[in-house]
């Protein structure tokens, strides 16, 4: 997996992929945040630049919470986009990303 992140002026401050189980394509999410964040959470986006398979998930933010992961499965090992967005204090999606 390739990620390229870029700093923004976002609440999301990192986001970080890591493969949790090769065989199931158990792939997990991670989304952490500025100190005194009102986000509700974070959004990503993911799409396979050989297959163009793409898929979107949201985690759910505690508040208060410096970072949230969402694990899933069925992300096989390929050359991924993938893009961190915040969730906004009033359940908007910033569409521009914080990382890519």
């Amino acid at each position: 997996y390739l990620m390229i992140i870029y700093t923004g002026t976002f609440d999301v401050q990192k986001g970080d992929v890591y493969v949790q189980d090769s065989t199931t394509g158990r792939v997990c999410f991670t989304c952490i945040f500025i100190e005194g964040s009102q986000s509700l959470g974070c959004s990503i986006e993911y799409l396979c630049t050989r297959t163009e398979y793409n898929g979107q998930l949201n985690i759910n933010r505690p508040l208060g919470s410096q970072n949230v992961t969402k694990c899933i499965d069925g992300i096989y090992t390929s050359d991924y986009n993938i893009s961190f967005y915040d969730i906004e204090h009033d359940g908007v999606i910033n569409y521009q990303p914080a990382y890519q």
